[in-house]
């Protein structure tokens, strides 16, 4: 987090389906909803632009337009870019920074919801994350991405042997862990070293997807 706030924060919510961000990643969105234009616009003028991206709960169909229930662990992003469209719409990319329990609060007069958020600090062994779990998830990884890329020639892995353990696992998870379930199982995983061992337990699941599916050529079959 580096010092990002103490204590609770107030930040506006972004309650989207099937959605998990995930610290260390980045986030393309496309805002147009009339009450998410107002949450940018508000946004944009303070200093720590700051926005939470919530996954809403399943159901949140038939009550969209109101407030239909959101996981309380989401993930916090700064707007690290943003263009305001001709159409009063908005493109923005979002740079994940934090795992934060929100605490709804009431509406006081906006059309969008905003929370206080705190910061969940998470947990690894004294000794450190075992060498032996790291490559094994790497490995994996790497497996798995270079299935994908016979389908995908574009497709790059966003994680190295650079990043910390806890980055490591998030940013393997946001690319390789589809499930919004799944997702936020991981979210809310603050064991480092449990989180990395379940990441790695969903890649060997989709690394035998994608060996068992391949195409004659050798692509696997996406979907």
């Amino acid at each position: 987090m580096n010092g990002l706030f103490q204590g609770k924060l107030e930040v506006p919510v972004f309650p989207l389906p099937k959605l998990v961000l995930f610290p260390g990643t980045s986030l393309p969105l496309h805002i147009f909803e009339a009450r998410y234009r107002d949450m940018l616009a508000d946004t944009l003028v303070g200093n720590d632009h700051l926005i939470a991206v919530a996954q809403l709960m399943p159901g949140w169909e038939t009550e969209y337009d109101a407030r239909p229930a959101i996981y309380p662990v989401a993930g916090v992003g700064r707007i690290a870019t943003h263009v305001r469209n001709a159409d009063g719409t908005y493109d923005i990319v979002l740079e994940a920074v934090a795992r934060v329990q929100l605490e709804e609060l009431a509406p006081g007069g906006l059309r969008y919801r905003r929370a206080a958020a705190t910061v969940l600090h998470e947990r690894a062994p004294a000794g450190g994350v075992k060498d032996s779990d790291l490559s094994a998830l790497l490995s994996l990884a790497t497996r798995v991405a270079t299935l994908v890329k016979r389908a995908l020639p574009g497709f790059a892995m966003q994680a190295d042997h650079d990043d910390t353990p806890s980055l490591l696992s998030d940013r393997i998870a946001d690319q390789f862990v589809l499930d919004p379930a799944a997702r936020q199982d991981l979210l809310e995983m603050l064991d480092v070293e449990q989180r990395i061992r379940a990441v790695t337990s969903q890649l060997a699941h989709l690394h035998m997807a994608l060996s068992t599916s391949s195409e004659p050529d050798g692509s696997p079959t996406l979907h």
